[in-house]
Protein backbone atom coordinates (compact mmCIF):
# COMPACT_ATOMS: atom_id res chain seq x y z
CA UNK A 1 0.00 0.00 0.00
CA UNK A 2 1.48 3.26 -0.75
CA UNK A 3 1.74 6.54 0.90
CA UNK A 4 -1.52 8.41 -0.10
CA UNK A 5 -3.48 5.10 -0.06
CA UNK A 6 -2.36 4.33 3.83
CA UNK A 7 -2.80 7.88 4.35
CA UNK A 8 -6.75 8.24 2.81
CA UNK A 9 -7.75 4.83 4.71
CA UNK A 10 -6.53 6.57 7.93
CA UNK A 11 -8.06 9.95 7.01
CA UNK A 12 -11.81 7.91 5.69
CA UNK A 13 -12.00 5.31 7.81
CA UNK A 14 -10.08 6.25 11.34
CA UNK A 15 -8.58 2.78 11.22
CA UNK A 16 -4.61 2.51 10.94
CA UNK A 17 -2.78 1.79 7.87
CA UNK A 18 -1.95 -1.97 8.57
CA UNK A 19 -5.63 -2.88 8.79
CA UNK A 20 -6.23 -5.61 6.37
CA UNK A 21 -10.31 -6.26 7.52
CA UNK A 22 -13.52 -3.78 8.99
CA UNK A 23 -16.37 -6.06 10.40
CA UNK A 24 -20.06 -4.99 10.62
CA UNK A 25 -21.79 -6.76 13.89
CA UNK A 26 -25.34 -7.17 13.26
CA UNK A 27 -27.66 -5.82 15.91
CA UNK A 28 -31.54 -6.08 16.61
CA UNK A 29 -32.60 -3.58 14.93
CA UNK A 30 -36.64 -3.24 13.24
CA UNK A 31 -36.52 -4.26 10.00
CA UNK A 32 -36.57 -2.29 6.88
CA UNK A 33 -39.38 -2.47 4.13
CA UNK A 34 -38.49 -4.45 1.27
CA UNK A 35 -37.23 -4.61 -1.28
CA UNK A 36 -34.79 -1.46 -1.05
CA UNK A 37 -33.22 -0.64 2.49
CA UNK A 38 -32.03 2.48 2.44
CA UNK A 39 -27.55 1.86 3.26
CA UNK A 40 -27.60 1.84 6.54
CA UNK A 41 -23.82 1.74 6.95
CA UNK A 42 -21.49 3.94 5.17
CA UNK A 43 -17.49 1.90 4.34
CA UNK A 44 -14.33 2.88 2.63
CA UNK A 45 -12.70 -0.21 1.23
CA UNK A 46 -9.22 0.16 -0.05
CA UNK A 47 -6.98 -2.15 -2.59
CA UNK A 48 -5.75 -5.18 0.34
CA UNK A 49 -8.88 -4.55 2.31
CA UNK A 50 -11.67 -6.43 2.79
CA UNK A 51 -15.05 -5.75 4.11
CA UNK A 52 -16.93 -9.10 5.84
CA UNK A 53 -20.56 -8.97 7.29
CA UNK A 54 -22.30 -11.67 9.43
CA UNK A 55 -25.73 -11.13 8.09
CA UNK A 56 -28.92 -12.31 9.90
CA UNK A 57 -32.16 -12.80 8.53
CA UNK A 58 -35.11 -13.28 11.11
CA UNK A 59 -38.22 -13.54 9.21
CA UNK A 60 -41.08 -11.93 11.29
CA UNK A 61 -39.15 -10.02 13.92
CA UNK A 62 -39.15 -6.62 11.48
CA UNK A 63 -41.96 -5.42 9.81
CA UNK A 64 -42.55 -7.70 7.33
CA UNK A 65 -44.85 -10.93 8.79
CA UNK A 66 -43.93 -14.65 8.80
CA UNK A 67 -45.22 -16.51 7.48
CA UNK A 68 -46.73 -14.33 4.88
CA UNK A 69 -50.26 -13.77 4.20
CA UNK A 70 -50.08 -15.17 0.60
CA UNK A 71 -49.08 -18.89 0.04
CA UNK A 72 -44.84 -18.73 -1.18
CA UNK A 73 -43.03 -20.63 -3.08
CA UNK A 74 -40.43 -20.79 -6.22
CA UNK A 75 -42.46 -19.07 -8.37
CA UNK A 76 -43.83 -16.65 -5.78
CA UNK A 77 -41.24 -16.17 -3.05
CA UNK A 78 -41.39 -14.22 -0.34
CA UNK A 79 -38.68 -11.64 0.82
CA UNK A 80 -37.60 -10.37 4.44
CA UNK A 81 -34.72 -7.70 4.53
CA UNK A 82 -31.65 -8.26 6.87
CA UNK A 83 -31.67 -7.91 10.61
CA UNK A 84 -29.59 -4.66 12.09
CA UNK A 85 -26.88 -2.82 10.14
CA UNK A 86 -26.42 -5.17 7.34
CA UNK A 87 -29.27 -3.91 6.17
CA UNK A 88 -28.12 -1.63 3.08
CA UNK A 89 -24.03 -0.88 2.74
CA UNK A 90 -22.71 2.78 1.11
CA UNK A 91 -19.54 1.68 0.08
CA UNK A 92 -17.05 3.57 -1.47
CA UNK A 93 -14.41 1.65 -3.12
CA UNK A 94 -10.91 3.21 -3.93
CA UNK A 95 -8.18 1.33 -5.67
CA UNK A 96 -4.46 2.08 -7.70
CA UNK A 97 -5.16 -1.35 -9.42
CA UNK A 98 -5.09 -0.90 -13.27
CA UNK A 99 -7.88 -2.70 -13.47
CA UNK A 100 -10.16 -3.86 -10.76
CA UNK A 101 -13.25 -5.75 -9.51
CA UNK A 102 -15.30 -6.02 -6.55
CA UNK A 103 -15.64 -9.01 -5.83
CA UNK A 104 -18.64 -10.75 -3.41
CA UNK A 105 -17.62 -13.91 -1.28
CA UNK A 106 -20.66 -15.35 0.50
CA UNK A 107 -20.48 -18.60 2.60
CA UNK A 108 -23.71 -19.38 4.92
CA UNK A 109 -23.08 -20.30 8.54
CA UNK A 110 -25.45 -23.76 9.48
CA UNK A 111 -27.44 -23.90 12.59
CA UNK A 112 -26.37 -27.58 14.30
CA UNK A 113 -28.81 -30.21 13.35
CA UNK A 114 -30.57 -28.27 10.15
CA UNK A 115 -30.06 -28.12 6.69
CA UNK A 116 -27.80 -25.56 5.42
CA UNK A 117 -29.89 -22.44 3.57
CA UNK A 118 -29.38 -22.14 -0.16
CA UNK A 119 -26.69 -20.01 -0.34
CA UNK A 120 -28.73 -18.14 -3.80
CA UNK A 121 -31.48 -17.47 -1.29
CA UNK A 122 -29.59 -14.49 -0.08
CA UNK A 123 -30.04 -11.79 -2.89
CA UNK A 124 -28.07 -8.38 -3.19
CA UNK A 125 -28.98 -5.63 -5.26
CA UNK A 126 -26.29 -2.77 -6.48
CA UNK A 127 -27.14 0.74 -6.83
CA UNK A 128 -30.96 -0.09 -7.17
CA UNK A 129 -30.30 -2.30 -10.41
CA UNK A 130 -32.73 -5.86 -9.39
CA UNK A 131 -32.09 -8.32 -6.94
CA UNK A 132 -29.08 -10.89 -7.93
CA UNK A 133 -28.96 -14.13 -6.23
CA UNK A 134 -25.62 -15.03 -4.61
CA UNK A 135 -22.79 -17.43 -4.87
CA UNK A 136 -19.74 -18.48 -3.34
CA UNK A 137 -17.69 -16.56 -5.34
CA UNK A 138 -19.01 -13.63 -7.75
CA UNK A 139 -17.76 -10.00 -9.63
CA UNK A 140 -20.11 -7.85 -8.86
CA UNK A 141 -19.22 -4.29 -10.00
CA UNK A 142 -16.03 -3.68 -12.56
CA UNK A 143 -14.21 -0.34 -11.18
CA UNK A 144 -14.11 2.38 -13.97
CA UNK A 145 -10.98 3.28 -14.72
CA UNK A 146 -11.10 6.29 -12.43
CA UNK A 147 -10.64 3.48 -9.52
CA UNK A 148 -13.05 4.94 -7.40
CA UNK A 149 -16.90 4.44 -7.23
CA UNK A 150 -19.65 3.88 -4.91
CA UNK A 151 -22.26 1.25 -4.23
CA UNK A 152 -25.26 1.26 -2.30
CA UNK A 153 -25.81 -2.43 -1.88
CA UNK A 154 -29.03 -3.71 -0.48
CA UNK A 155 -29.27 -7.23 1.12
CA UNK A 156 -32.71 -9.39 1.30
CA UNK A 157 -33.81 -13.12 1.76
CA UNK A 158 -35.74 -15.14 -0.82
CA UNK A 159 -38.11 -17.84 0.64
CA UNK A 160 -39.60 -20.44 -1.50
CA UNK A 161 -40.84 -22.78 1.34
CA UNK A 162 -38.35 -25.51 1.17
CA UNK A 163 -35.69 -24.02 3.07
CA UNK A 164 -35.22 -24.58 6.83
CA UNK A 165 -37.23 -22.63 9.47
CA UNK A 166 -35.93 -19.56 11.52
CA UNK A 167 -33.29 -17.25 12.03
CA UNK A 168 -30.64 -18.10 8.86
CA UNK A 169 -27.12 -16.27 9.27
CA UNK A 170 -24.39 -15.76 6.33
CA UNK A 171 -21.23 -14.17 6.08
CA UNK A 172 -20.49 -12.06 2.87
CA UNK A 173 -17.15 -10.11 1.95
CA UNK A 174 -16.62 -7.61 -0.43
CA UNK A 175 -12.66 -7.01 -1.66
CA UNK A 176 -11.20 -5.09 -4.54
CA UNK A 177 -9.54 -7.28 -6.90
CA UNK A 178 -7.26 -7.19 -10.24
CA UNK A 179 -8.73 -8.34 -12.85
Amino acid sequence: MNVRTALLAALLTGVTAGAQSTTLPGSSLPGMTVPTPVPSTSVVLLDGQRLTVSVTFAPGSGDVPYPPAMPFSRTNPAYYPASGDAQGIHLSVQSTLNSAALVLRAHVVAVPGQPALPIDRIEYSVNGAPFVPSTALQVIALLPMTGAATYDIALRLRLEGDEPAGRSQAVLSWSVEAR
